[in-house]
């Protein structure tokens, strides 16, 4: 037997599963409100293959959707549009003539930056901790502050993503889950890092020791 065809059909599998996946999450976005639990499911699903190397997709998404569908509709849904709104702010204030132009474009471009310091490990968190509630937001930023440079990384990531989308959008039907994968593979070091600070786990794990005991290997 070729060793390389076990190699291959592995390959092959892990491909095909983040293409299901990321259409899943492209046609469970559509609705628009729904984008927010299908972004919490997708990401759900990329936990199962990181920690439990559990192989399974639709199953998997339509279990995590579930799951997560309240909390993704009532914190993910607006925290996406939240960025949205930030974004058409700063547009408008460029063009609208005025003395404090200057000022509110600041304070917007400030704002967006918390967003996506905050954005980072968001959904890594709601599905990895199951934080409901706005609370989820103050974890999630608290988090990326104290692992900046984690955080920069993911940010930096979905960057690159986010221009890549602009210039080829088709390529929303591959390009997702992949960086999905990478962003929560950087957001466990993270959470496992941060986690097992004693202020973090007084506060945040009172009756836990941090993260899940998984060891994460890239």
């Amino acid at each position: 037997m070729n060793p390389w065809e076990g190699k291959t059909s592995v390959f092959l599998k892990t491909v095909t599963n983040m293409v299901i996946l990321n259409l899943l999450w492209v046609i469970c976005s559509l609705p628009v409100m729904t984008i927010g639990p299908s972004t919490a499911a997708m990401y759900g699903v990329i936990r199962k293959w990181h920690l439990y190397k559990d192989e399974s997709v639709i199953r998997s998404f339509i279990h995590e959707y579930r799951l997560f569908f309240k909390q993704g509709l009532m914190v993910g849904t607006p925290w996406i549009f939240l960025g949205l709104l930030l974004l058409l702010d700063a547009y408008f204030f460029l063009l609208v003539p005025s003395n404090l132009k200057v000022v509110l474009i600041v304070i917007t471009v400030t704002a967006f930056i918390l967003y996506l310091m905050t954005s980072a490990l968001l959904f890594s968190i709601l599905v990895h901790y199951q934080t409901k509630g706005w609370g989820l937001v103050k974890q999630a930023f608290t988090f990326s502050v104290i692992d900046g440079k984690t955080t920069f990384a993911i940010i930096l990531m979905w960057i690159g993503a986010v221009m890549v989308l602009f210039y080829a959008p088709l390529t929303v039907f591959v390009i997702v889950v992949p960086v999905s994968m990478i962003s929560f593979r950087f957001s466990m070091i993270s959470l496992e890092k941060v986690g097992r600070l004693p202020k973090i786990q007084s506060n945040y794990f009172p009756n836990k020791t941090g993260i899940d005991s998984h060891s994460v290997k890239f």
